[in-house]
């Protein structure tokens, strides 16, 4: 399949998504509509988004708000105004998808909740994403990632693979954001397929720990029937320089690894089809390890690569990227927000008949308030400057 960009419009190009999100796991959500094509109108507070703020800054602008949220317009409006919420529905009659992930009723008292929005238009598709769902005993707990990886299981899960530890590592990837994320946009997908079918709109309810508990299955059936040391460890070896991973996980690959490596006696000293596969598996890294005294990182990689087992050699990301592979494949772009040119990871959205990509432009907060409101709601400047004066609308704020 070529990967170069398409001529044709992206596949959700002429979708209007009304964006209320902040942080990392609604933003991405959106931000991946965007790189398909969608229209994304992000509604912003004065205050603007949270993440704005977040480090690393350039001139006042945050390198990590700008991944999340290039492609998209900035609307800044203040909902605590009867006036702002009523230029919100008015949105709402022109749009197909709004999504939110303030915590359960926040939206619904600004006069924007999904019931709201479907009275202005049925169609409506109402992505909700919270920490807990929208309703039950939890419902109303605030969560960001660390605190739903510690809720939903997946710190001791991770914890139970490590050596002599007491309690999980730190750790500050917020993995439950973007998985989040990424079902957000599915099921904003299948909503629209099934109103192209049955022209109904849809509420949609993603909750961050059900997100997690999904991605635990081995250790949910682990504790359903008592196992213990029924998975394997995937640990990292240590090379004469540098550290990698290889996993000999099936009978090609174990005989690949043997092979390229020149001990072909490891398939009958640590056979891995056995009642002591975890006990063989275990001392198999251990001899791989000791034969990775002699090489680099990246020779050991070379070598058991070309055998044909996989392998891979622990990289930063900035080494991943700067890879043949991910130049290849454009996996980093360059867009522009208020500081000028920053290196972003390019969208895994791919297509081959449609274009597919990550925005140029990272909008500044209410950057594109008065085009919006023209162009969308046919508003006139002196009415745009009103609302302006009014404090119910405003123009670009310059970062602090």
């Amino acid at each position: 399949m070529s990967i170069t960009a398409s001529t044709s419009p992206g596949a959700l190009t002429g979708v209007r998504v009304l964006d209320f999100t902040g942080v990392v796991a609604g933003p991405y959500c959106t931000r991946l509509l965007a790189d398909l094509g969608a229209e994304v109108i992000k509604i912003e507070s004065p205050a603007g988004d949270l993440l704005r703020l977040a480090q690393p800054r350039r001139h006042g602008y945050s390198a990590y708000f700008a991944p999340l949220n290039a492609g998209k317009q900035s609307l800044c409006l203040d909902l605590k105004q009867p006036r702002a919420v009523e230029l919100v529905l008015q949105l709402t009659e022109k749009s197909d998808v709004a999504v939110q992930n303030f915590r359960p009723g926040v939206m619904r008292d600004f006069g924007l909740g999904y019931e709201q929005l479907k009275a202005r238009n049925p169609k409506i598709i109402y992505c909700n994403m919270s920490g807990f769902g929208q309703e039950g005993p939890a419902a109303d707990w605030a969560a960001f990632a660390p605190i739903i990886h510690a809720a939903a299981g997946l710190d001791f899960a991770m914890m139970q693979w490590q050596d002599d530890v007491t309690k999980p590592h730190n750790g500050s990837v917020p993995f439950a954001d973007y998985m989040t994320g990424v079902h957000g946009n599915s099921a904003i997908m299948a909503a629209l397929f099934r109103r192209e079918r049955t022209g109904l709109g849809e509420e949609i309810d993603i909750a961050m720990t059900e997100v997690i508990y999904n991605a635990l299955t081995f250790e949910l059936q682990e504790a359903n029937f008592g196992l213990v040391g029924g998975r394997l460890k995937y640990r990292v070896l240590r090379a004469k320089e540098g550290l990698f991973v290889v996993n000999p996980l099936s009978p090609k690959n174990f005989i690949d690894l043997c092979t390229a490596t020149g001990h072909p006696e490891w398939l009958e000293k640590f056979p891995l089809r056995t009642s002591e596969r975890t006990k063989n598996w275990l001392a198999l890294l251990g001899a791989v390890e000791e034969w990775a005294q002699q090489y680099t990182a990246e020779e050991c990689e070379r070598i058991i690569s070309a055998g044909g087992c996989p392998v891979a050699r622990l990289r930063t990301i900035k080494e991943a990227l700067d890879e043949p592979q991910a130049q290849f494949r454009n996996s980093s772009v360059v867009v522009e927000d208020g500081a000028g040119p920053l290196t972003v990871a390019n969208t895994p959205l791919r297509m081959r008949e449609s274009e597919a990509g990550i925005g140029a432009r990272v909008p500044g907060l209410g950057a594109q308030t008065a085009q919006v409101l023209e162009s969308v709601l046919g508003l006139s400047p002196s009415e745009i400057d009103k609302l302006v004066q009014a404090k119910v609308a405003y123009r670009e704020i310059a970062p602090t």
